[in-house]
């Protein structure tokens, strides 16, 4: 997976324009003066910027052959806190789409959350998303269909809970993976926290470990499949 992401702060263009739904994005032409960018992602396909929409919004718009597309405005204290909260970077092929990633951090930087997010047509399209204190994404085959997966790990709550979530492309769209806690004889199971899940990129494998009854060490099992995760149409947030 390809990460750049370029930050620049410039005047560049005021997009004078309301919150706009994902169906029918807002294009305008060229660009207008005086407005804060805070920064632009170049991709194969054109450009994406964060800009200011005013003291309570940000806007994402979409930059090609000179025409701005308005992708999503974000809401201050809703999506966001402050500017810096948001960063980008793109990515290549991930479940056969290039695309880009949009990170925001609350919690003071603390927690963290990934949306991928593909442009068709000018529109906005999610296809993943992954979030956590701690988050790590691997683009990967996990079926050998030569089309890679997005395996994420995230790690969340008050005690550091992890677990995975597998997100795959079919010929009926995109699809989430949920990890189902498979039976495990000597499985302490006292709760969430009892096991931990994740992909391991190195070892290309997931792997489970878990308290251990009647004894204070763990013990983990590992597959190199599917078999532990449950599939449904991915619905995005």
């Amino acid at each position: 997976m390809e990460r750049s992401w370029k930050v620049s702060v410039c005047a560049a263009a005021v997009l004078l324009l309301a919150a706009c739904g994902q169906a029918e994005p807002v294009v305008k032409e060229g660009l207008l003066p005086e407005a804060e960018e805070y920064w632009m992602v170049e991709t194969e396909g054109g450009q994406v910027a964060l800009r200011s929409g005013g003291e309570e919004s940000l806007s994402l718009v979409w930059v090609k052959d000179g025409k701005e597309t308005l992708l999503k405005t974000l809401e201050k204290e809703t999506d966001y806190y402050e500017p810096k909260d948001v960063t980008a970077w793109t990515f290549t092929d991930t479940m056969g789409y290039d695309g880009f990633v949009l990170r925001t951090l609350a919690m003071g930087g603390f927690f963290g959350t990934n949306v991928y997010y593909v442009v068709e047509e000018g529109q906005l399209k999610q296809i993943a998303d992954s979030f956590g204190f701690e988050v790590e994404d691997t683009a990967v085959d996990l079926n050998g269909d030569q089309q890679t997966e997005l395996a994420t790990n995230n790690t969340f709550g008050g005690d550091g809970h992890r677990t995975v979530a597998v997100f795959q492309r079919t010929a009926d769209g995109i699809e989430k993976g949920v990890l189902t806690l498979p039976e495990i004889p000597n499985h302490d199971n006292w709760g969430i926290n009892s096991y931990m899940a994740e992909y391991d990129p190195i070892g290309k494998v997931f792997r489970i470990t878990y308290s251990v009854r009647d004894q204070e060490l763990t013990d983990s099992i590992e597959t190199a499949g599917l078999e532990w995760f449950t599939f449904s149409p991915y619905e995005a947030g």
